[in-house]
């Protein structure tokens, strides 16, 4: 009867704020009452053991504008996730995720932070593109080996996180980028000629971080003087 009570109140909370959360509880599946609703803003399922999404996801599409899902064991998504597209801001930090649907993106314009930091993609979607009020992404701590192109396409792109993954160059596409600030590229295999001279000439960018790369530093390279 407790433990009905507390899903009630849980429920009911949520009914009243928009806002439903759960942390560090044992989940069989997906707590279904969460899509019941009304007015979902924030759906916030942390460290719960988390496997799957339901296609039902896509109930929340109007509404939701903040996923955050860290700590769970995703490791796909359904690819009704791209009707999410009044989303601001999605987190799947710390999940097994290996690949992401590649339409993901597509039609994602409010979406300005995303975080896929400690999972195992080893691609990244080109549909990126269509987040146009992207201003930071996370992708540090995957096995990325390469970007892609239409990450050049974000002009609200502020932050770029790509530490620690198997990159051996940034796109040269990146020097289209015209917010971007900082980027860190920090434990990567980027090589000497691996930095876009036009990303260091310009843009406003402020910091480039490089520190465990076989290049080490843009000293020397291509456009350096004028970073």
């Amino acid at each position: 009867m407790g433990n009905k009570s507390t899903k009630q109140q849980r429920y009911d909370n949520a009914s009243k704020t928009g806002v439903f959360a759960l942390q560090d509880k044992s989940l069989s599946s997906f707590p279904s009452d969460a899509l019941k609703i009304p007015n979902l803003r924030m759906l916030t399922i942390e460290n719960c053991g988390l496997a799957k999404l339901p296609q039902d996801i896509v109930k929340t599409a109007e509404t939701l504008q903040r996923l955050k899902l860290p700590r769970n064991k995703l490791k796909k998504l359904p690819d009704v996730i791209t009707a999410l597209q009044n989303l601001q801001q999605i987190d799947l930090s710390q999940n097994g995720l290996e690949e992401l649907p590649e339409p993901f993106f597509a039609g994602m314009t409010k979406l300005k932070e995303a975080t896929f930091a400690q999972n195992l993609l080893t691609a990244f979607p080109a549909s990126i593109a269509g987040a146009t009020s992207l201003k930071v992404l996370d992708l540090s701590n995957n096995r990325l080996q390469s970007l892609p192109a239409t990450l050049g396409n974000l002009p609200a792109l502020e932050d770029l996180l790509v530490n620690n993954n198997a990159l051996a160059a940034l796109p040269p596409s990146l020097a289209s980028l015209p917010r971007i600030k900082r980027i860190n590229a920090e434990h990567n295999g980027i090589q000497k000629g691996g930095i876009p001279a036009g990303l260091l000439r310009d843009t406003p960018l402020e910091i480039i971080k490089l520190q465990g790369n076989p290049l080490g530093s843009v000293e020397g390279e291509e456009g350096a003087e004028e970073y």
